[in-house]
């Protein structure tokens, strides 16, 4: 195997980053919710045509992790949009790797590559949401810093499942 990739996802990963996309999400919480809930949250929000709109988002960038021409992970990093009241930060929407990638220094790497593009956009703190059961999630967000802000209702069809928003400041204080 070969060391991994990364990069900054273009239009022509569409199909090959909703799959990982839709496949990581599937692996982490697809047991937690009825099959029509499921369903229909995967195909509101993982498909081709949505990953190329937001891969042509000026306001969006996707990272990648690629091993041997295949995606082994991804994170997406763009406007907020969760309810927070800061107009000038950003939000880690999503940070997912594969089963095999995990240990190997992935998640890591798309982080701060996310991390990287948020201070270039000038943005003083970025936020995410984590569900209250991901401890393996948690720990990882707690190592770079993270802190509890606030939490919401993480709606996957008619499922609410609490969600911690945790943020993380970006300029010295």
């Amino acid at each position: 195997m070969n060391a991994y990739v990364y990069r900054q996802a273009t239009d022509a990963d569409a199909a090959a980053l909703a799959a990982i996309a839709r496949d990581t999400w599937v692996e982490t919480f697809g047991t937690l919710y009825p099959p029509e809930d499921l369903a229909a949250y995967l195909t509101a929000k993982y498909g081709a045509e949505i990953q190329r709109a937001e891969i042509a988002d000026p306001r969006t960038r996707y990272f990648l992790a690629e091993q041997d021409d295949a995606l082994a992970g991804y994170c997406m990093v763009g406007a907020l949009a969760m309810p927070v009241d800061d107009s000038e930060a950003v939000e880690l929407k999503r940070l997912y790797v594969t089963e095999a990638a995990k240990g190997a220094g992935v998640a890591q790497a798309l982080m701060d590559m996310a991390l990287a593009w948020a201070r270039e956009q000038g943005a003083p703190a970025i936020y995410l949401s984590v569900w209250e059961n991901n401890e393996r999630a948690q720990r990882f967000y707690r190592r770079y810093g993270f802190v509890d802000h606030s939490e919401w209702d993480f709606m996957v069809g008619s499922v609410a499942d609490r969600d911690f928003i945790w943020k993380l400041n970006l300029r010295p204080r």
